[in-house]
């Protein structure tokens, strides 16, 4: 005799009591150690992409899940292929979030990839001595010192605002090299840079180029 609807429905919602979005489990993977990454969202498990997905991402995982690190980032679903959504894409963690869910990433259900590329990890107890080393801040701050001191300037930037004259800033490769947005103006490399703006926006200029 066939269960009737109403039996699944509640043996479904039972095997999801008291797991929580952003909840991780490996699945398939033979050991309780390794297995394909599978995180909950909106009452079902799904997978997760592994575009960018690398030993920092897969830590977060082992660490959830009670262990020290993870030693190895499978893609191209090494633990096969699951089912469900794929949750999760361009997953890019620090090594510091209690989950997944907590790492910038495409967000929730936004992932043009298919199961063969469910990622997987394998986790260790083991210690390994690992230090990451943040100097953003720090370099944001000599970078400004290095544009404000206006010495030894490598490159000439002219500002065209309409209606009034050219305005020149004395700027640095290297300022331009480390700022994602003010490099998008240098087409190839060279010792000018000239933009054209409007009037109302010449204040920010100079701190778009800093």
């Amino acid at each position: 005799m066939t269960p009737p609807r109403l039996f699944w429905v509640w043996l479904l919602v039972a095997g999801t009591q008291g797991v929580n979005d952003g909840d991780m489990r490996l699945a398939d993977g033979g050991a309780t150690n390794q297995g394909r990454v599978e995180i909950f969202y909106r009452g079902q498990w799904g997978t997760v992409c592994d575009n960018l997905w690398d030993l920092t991402d897969a830590s977060v995982v082992c660490r959830a899940l009670g262990f020290e690190n993870a030693t190895q980032a499978l893609g191209r679903a090494a633990f096969g292929q699951g089912s469900g959504p794929i949750m999760l894409d361009e997953v890019q963690c620090t090594g510091t979030e209690a989950s997944l869910a907590d790492c910038k990433s495409l967000g929730w259900l936004k992932s043009n990839c298919r199961h063969e590329r469910d990622a997987g990890v394998v986790c260790t107890n083991e210690t390994r001595s690992t230090h990451t080393l943040d100097l953003s801040r720090e370099l944001s701050e000599a970078l400004g010192q290095i544009f404000d001191s206006q010495r030894g300037c490598d490159l000439s930037i002219s500002v065209n605002v309409q209606g009034e004259d050219a305005l020149g800033f004395c700027g640095h490769t290297v300022i331009l090299t480390a700022n994602l947005e003010a490099q998008a103006l240098w087409k190839e490399p060279g010792s000018n840079v000239t933009m054209s703006v409007d009037a109302e926006c010449v204040p920010m200029v100079r701190d778009l180029l800093r």
